[in-house]
């Protein structure tokens, strides 16, 4: 057994499809944007550690590169003569006073080496790398490349300057050991994403300071990178800052930033970096994913519910309105929308209720309450209608049968007279032939007489009986003949009123076109209304089957009153023809009873030449040419008596037919009417 189609779960399938594509964009754009302004923020980050990596670099630079120019130009440097305790006692004062330097050192111009530290064996400041640069920049700082120190074991640099005493003479050159592990504590509070370091390097390649969460990028200070993927990609970069992408799946994008002094900085983060942060906004997204698609399926839930007893409400006066009951959807009075959210029964009746200016559903029960009170009102009349005209079949029916008995009596009386008056045409054919023999009995004659008188006599009565049987026949047939008018103005009356049935089935067949048209509208106005309005567009689908149905149904009617209107117009001038053709078998039957007279007036004369020739048999030769002349008359006019009554007779069977086939129509037109009036009187409506 197939189970029903439910508009509630193409709500529910749609609802929860588009909710769980709305939440997969918005995870998929929330996950995107999440990502990239974590991507962001660690880039500002790596680039804030850097920028500050190098302005510590540089603002330590440029405070040791002032105060060793302030140094170098100090009163112990500019008296007239060399004196090595008051040089020592300035530094040792500068000293106290920056905690960043590692040693502060004069060396002489005679190898005189003036510092704070043990000094190796033979130690000559004069061979010293920063010795010798600062003299060959003549009075510019020099900084020495970075180096390890070897008394503590972490890199540092040496900025020297040379020393002119107050007549413009070179006396030395005074140096300031930096180490960069004050740069690595500054750096270690900083935070590059999660997992990020920052890193200064040199130019070759030896890291200076590294500070870090980072496992492959944290470096100790020392360490040669000179062939690491990172330290190459910096070292081929063309611009002096920046962010790289190195082909290193360990991390991620690369900020550097390379310094005129030969000095590197750069930040990393590891590739799962975002790994923390995406992972919780992952799992959030799935909880609020759940939570999203339970409410979206009790939601569906419940207005699938809703709607389906709203469109059961529907449901119910439809499958009604097929078996014939129209019946009204009724006004819904128990509370208001709010009151029945938690009753989707009652909300679904609330929703159905008929109200032209609520909402669809509201206008969908109005309308349609109002096309069962038009529809109602068409019934009505149609079955008021049908009602007479089934009274007037029964009538005509009633009516019909007594003209066709009628008739059959016509006919039958005609028929005796045709065989009567052929008897006579015999008998008068037999006088003739006797008569010829007039002579050879002549002599028999006078015993005769008195026997002819006899049968005279009789003829005298049989021709008396004719002529009250033809004047019965005429007046029965006159008063056939005014049945058959009436009967002529019944049948037209009677195809009137058909006409009036086809103008009653225009009437129908208009309501239903109305119907359907409004169907129609019914259809274009769910199709407006969307996803909401789709079950109605299949009811509307229904109503306009139905008015298909009465269509056919008032086009079969319309059928058969078009063959009744044939029939009745064929009957009509069947009658027509019936009536002419009466009126000249009126005009026969006259002629008949004419020449019936006219054979009693001969019957009788007859009877007094008889009674003359028993009176006087010597006339009989003069009577028996003039009896022999008016045989002969008789002959004729019995002849043609006998000729017309035959045509008469055929005539009456004609008639009789005809008014069989009326019959018969008429009885077709009764059981039509009887089945018009059944077929609307199934149909109930609510006044």
């Amino acid at each position: 057994m197939k189970s029903k189609k439910s508009l509630g779960r193409i709500i529910w399938t749609l609802l929860f499809g588009i909710t769980l594509l709305t939440i997969i964009v918005m995870l998929v754009c929330s996950y995107a944007s999440t990502k990239k302004l974590l991507t962001d923020r660690n880039r500002l980050s790596q680039q804030s550690a850097v920028n500050a990596l190098v302005a510590s670099n540089d603002s330590l630079q440029n405070s040791t590169e002032k105060e060793l120019e302030e140094l170098a130009n100090s009163s112990v440097f500019k008296q007239n003569k060399y004196d090595s305790k008051a040089i020592r006692q300035g530094l040792n004062m500068a000293r106290k006073g920056n905690t960043q330097w590692i040693h502060i050192h004069f060396g002489s111009t005679k190898g005189e080496m003036i510092t704070f530290n043990k000094l190796p064996t033979g130690y000559d400041p004069r061979t010293r790398p920063w010795y010798t640069g600062a003299l060959n920049d003549d009075g510019q700082i020099f900084w020495t490349t970075p180096y390890k120190s070897t008394d503590t074991g972490k890199m540092q640099t040496t900025a020297a300057v040379t020393v002119k005493n107050s007549q413009g003479q070179v006396i030395g050159v005074l140096g300031i050991d930096l180490s960069y592990d004050n740069l690595a504590k500054t750096i270690s509070s900083m935070n590059v994403g999660r997992t990020g370091s920052v890193t200064l390097v040199a130019k070759d390649g030896t890291v200076l300071a590294s500070r870090g969460k980072s496992k492959n990028y944290t470096f100790s200070s020392g360490q040669s990178i000179k062939n690491n993927s990172v330290f190459k990609a910096i070292s081929a970069a063309k611009s002096n800052s920046g962010v790289l992408t190195v082909n290193d799946k360990q991390i991620g994008q690369v900020y550097y930033n390379k310094t005129d002094d030969g000095e590197w900085s750069f930040a990393v983060v590891d590739h799962n970096d975002l790994n923390t942060e995406l992972h919780s906004l992952l799992i959030i997204s799935l909880v609020i994913t759940l939570i999203m698609l339970v409410i979206v399926t009790l939601y569906a839930m419940y207005s699938s519910k809703v709607i389906k007893e709203t469109v059961a409400v529907y449901i119910k006066h439809f499958k009604a309105a097929s078996e014939g009951k129209f019946s009204k959807i009724k006004p819904f009075s128990g509370g208001n929308t709010f009151k029945l959210l938690g009753n989707p029964t009652k909300l679904g009746e609330k929703l159905s209720s008929p109200d032209e200016n609520g909402q669809e559903f509201n206008q969908i029960a109005y309308h349609y309450n109002q096309m069962v009170t038009a529809i109602g009102g068409s019934i009505n009349k149609v079955q008021g209608e049908s009602n007479h005209v089934a009274e007037k079949s029964n009538s005509l029916l009633g009516l019909s049968q007594q003209t066709n008995k009628a008739t059959e009596e016509v006919a039958q009386a005609i028929t005796g007279i045709a065989q009567v008056t052929t008897s006579q045409a015999q008998e008068t054919s037999d006088s003739v032939g006797q008569l010829k023999h007039l002579s050879d009995v002549i002599k028999t004659l006078h015993k005769n007489v008195k026997q002819m008188n006899e049968r005279s006599a009789n003829a005298g009565k049989l021709n008396q009986q004719n002529l009250e049987i033809s004047d019965q026949v005429a007046d029965n047939w006159n008063q056939e003949l005014t049945k058959m008018q009436e009967l002529e103005t019944s049948v037209s009356h009677l195809n009137e009123q058909v006409q009036n049935i086809n103008k009653i089935v225009n009437v129908i067949s208009g309501i239903s076109r109305q119907t359907n048209l409004l169907a129609l509208n019914a259809s274009i106005e769910a199709a407006g209304a969307g996803e909401a309005g789709k079950g109605f567009a299949v009811v509307a689908t229904e109503i306009r089957k139905l008015s298909d149905q009465s269509k056919d149904s008032t086009k079969e009617i319309e059928e058969i009153l078009g063959k009744i209107q044939v029939d009745s117009g064929e009957m009509v001038k069947k009658m027509g023809a019936s009536v002419a053709g009466g009126k000249e078998q009126t005009k026969l039957i006259d002629q008949a009873i004419g020449s019936s007279k006219d054979v009693f007036g001969v019957n009788q004369k007859l009877i007094q030449d008889i009674q003359e020739i028993e009176q006087a048999s010597g006339k009989i030769a003069e009577v028996q040419s003039k009896i022999e002349e008016s045989l002969e008359n008789i002959s004729a006019s019995t002849e043609e008596n006998s000729a017309g009554a035959e045509e008469v007779s055929a005539n009456s069977e004609e008639v009789q037919a005809t008014m069989e086939e009326f019959t018969n129509h008429v009885s077709e037109l009764q059981k039509t009417a009887d089945e018009l009036k059944k077929i609307v009187a199934a149909f109930e409506f609510d006044k």
